[in-house]
Formats: structure tokens, sequence, C-alpha cells
């Protein structure tokens, strides 16, 4: 991004803005997670195609947005059309499902979950968390 003045004093260090980050993005992840099982249980296997398929939507999705992937495009624009090819997965993946529609939901929120958690994994824990995450985290500090 251009438009922030590389001499004004960032209010988060980079350790404080990746700690923020990995809070945020577990709370988010084990709450879709957890909040699709309480709805489901047992029944998410009978929609696994769903869950992974979503899961691996979403963190495809989530790292797209962060690591400014599409190049000349703004990352607020990668993100809606992000967004948007995720739900009409999701649509798509729950209108061939022939399990009962809540039960394909709730996979869906829980593979929305788990994707998050998988991309903050791998970005978070294994590597360094992408310089535009942190960016806006400072920002919004």
């Amino acid at each position: 991004m251009t438009d922030i003045d590389p001499d004004t004093e960032p209010s988060l260090s980079e350790h404080e803005a990746t700690q923020k980050v990995l809070r945020t993005d577990l709370a988010v992840g084990i709450g879709g997670a957890v909040l699709g099982y309480a709805e489901a249980g047992s029944a998410l296997f009978d929609v696994l195609p769903v869950v992974v398929g979503v899961t691996l939507l979403t963190a495809v999705a989530v790292a797209v947005v962060e690591h400014d992937a599409v190049p000349g495009v703004y990352p607020e624009v990668a993100a809606l059309a992000s967004f948007l090819v995720l739900a009409g997965a999701v649509a798509g993946l729950v209108t061939i499902s022939p399990a009962p529609m809540t039960v394909d939901l709730a996979g869906a929120l829980s593979g929305f979950g788990i994707g998050v958690l998988a991309n903050r994994l791998l970005y978070g824990v294994v590597f360094a968390v992408p310089a535009y995450r942190l960016t806006r985290v400072r920002e919004q500090s």
C-alpha cells in the first residue's frame, strides 16, 4: 500500500500486531468450527465434502486477500471477489448435497472456521503473518 507514511511510528510493534492477529483469527476460527459442530454434531461427517470444500476455499481466499496476490487490484476488491466466489461455492455445495440444509450450513460454518484456523496456522505460526494484515491491524489500533 502506498498511502501509508513510512515516517510515522506504528502504534503496535510487529510482535504485538502478530499476537493480535493470532488471537482474533483463533477466536473466529474456533468460534465457527465449534458453532457448526454444536449445530450438527456427528452429522457433520455426513457432509464432509461440504466441510472440506469450504475449508479449502476459505483458506485460499484469506491467503489471496492477505498476500495482495492479484497485481493491480485493491485488496478490498480481491476480498469482495473472494467472498462472492466462496458464497457461490457454498450455495453450490449445499444444493448438490443430499443432507438437510441445516446440516449443510453447519458444515459450511465449521469449514469456514477450520479454514481460518488452517490459514493462520500456516501464515502466523509456520510463516510470518503477511505484512498487509499487520498493516491493517496497526491502522486500526
